[in-house]
């Protein structure tokens, strides 16, 4: 289905006319579920009427492959070893970090005690508690694969492991649904909680979640792009993240960069 909306807005884009620029901005699904990304792009075209964004919801590995391809113009993304091996191959004209927000483990109400993440992770491993993982290499995954590694287990295989390769909203969907646990992007478990009865779990440890703005050096709308990347990370843009993190969460959720 998202190819298909893909291939749609990419005729859309062909079709476009009156001297406006459409600007194909691939954002994690982290940032689309919670809505920040949407709220902040209606900011930047109330100020800029020569430029639509058009957003894409991907998981991150998928998004710097629509970048090599030709797919997108802007890539948000946070998945840091990706995106540094996209830079080193010459494929970016800016990168630059936009914003910052957190992960949170969540799971069902009779959760672990509080307790630094890995020993969590290593209780859930050993008591064979379900744990359900977006498994899509998104940025939360490879976040969710390297704190694995650290807690020194290997989930892959296991049975009570079970992998969506979807977005964050169905994942939490499913691990709501299965009494399970999973990593979420905060933003994004924050605007499905009122639908779920997972919560957050203490567990202490669990590293920040950095967002990259990459402008794809042979993007045709290169120069739209730059314009949005210095918006963003100017007081303008800083202002609009403020105000969508109040009109969504009601607290600082997404930090922005320029701030």
């Amino acid at each position: 289905m998202r190819r298909v909306a893909l291939a749609l807005l990419l005729l859309a884009t062909a079709c476009l006319g009156g001297g406006q620029q459409r600007v194909i901005v691939a954002a994690g699904t982290t940032l689309v579920d919670s809505g920040l990304v949407n709220a902040v792009a209606d900011r930047f075209e109330e100020s800029h009427p020569h430029i639509r964004l058009s957003i894409v919801g991907e998981a991150s590995a998928r998004i710097l492959d629509l970048g090599r391809r030709g797919g997108a113009d802007v890539l948000i993304t946070h998945a840091p070893d990706l995106e540094a091996k996209f830079v080193h191959d010459g494929l970016a004209a800016r990168y630059e970090r936009v914003l910052t927000s957190s992960f949170v483990l969540v799971g069902p109400a009779d959760s672990i005690p509080g307790a630094p993440v890995m020993t969590v992770l290593a209780e859930i491993a050993a008591s064979n508690r379900p744990f359900v993982s977006r498994g899509d290499g998104s940025g939360t995954h490879q976040t969710e694969l390297w704190l694995w590694e650290q807690a020194g287990v290997d989930p892959e295989g296991a049975s009570w492991y079970l992998e969506t390769g979807q977005g964050m909203g169905l994942t939490l969907q499913v691990a709501d649904q299965r009494g399970a646990f999973a990593l979420s992007e905060l933003g994004a478990f924050l605007a499905a909680s009122d639908a779920l009865t997972i919560e957050p779990v203490d567990a202490s440890g669990i590293p920040r979640n950095p967002y990259h703005l990459t402008v794809v050096l042979d993007s045709p709308e290169r120069r739209a792009g730059e314009e949005f990347l210095d918006w963003l990370v100017g007081p303008e843009g800083v202002r609009a993240v403020a105000e969508a993190n109040r009109e969504l969460f009601g607290q600082p959720i997404y930090e922005p960069a320029g701030g």
